[in-house]
């Protein structure tokens, strides 16, 4: 990846981050990484892999290839409203998998369409 991408990348995650409430403790507990691996994917001082950035992507209700395209910011696909900041870890893991789950109907409808 170019550093102009990891860039990108790390300002949609960040971004994303914020919009869904939460710190970047919460979110590196979630995932299974410690909080300055998630910095270090945000500020772009390391290449993130498909991974970790599908998990962030379910996460925070996006798509993935929303962060690894040039498109624009935008909503993500699938907003499900919460206060971060009350929520344990059990509590976000299940709004990552209700994530996760619409956004694979969201895509499976898709699909269908065509």
């Amino acid at each position: 990846m170019t550093i102009s991408m990891l860039k990108s990348i790390g300002v949609k995650l960040q971004e994303a981050r914020k919009k869904s409430g939460l710190t970047q403790l919460q979110v590196a507990k979630l995932i299974g990484i410690n909080k300055a691996q998630l910095s270090y994917y945000e500020t772009a001082a390391r290449e993130i892999n498909l991974n970790i950035l599908e998990k962030l992507a379910n996460l925070y209700g996006y798509k993935i290839d929303y962060f690894v395209t040039g498109n624009e910011i935008k909503e993500p696909e699938i907003q499900i409203a919460f206060r971060g900041e009350n929520m344990c870890n059990e509590d976000l893991k299940t709004i990552a998998w209700t994530k996760t789950f619409l956004n694979n109907l969201s895509e499976m409808n898709d699909l269908i369409k065509e």
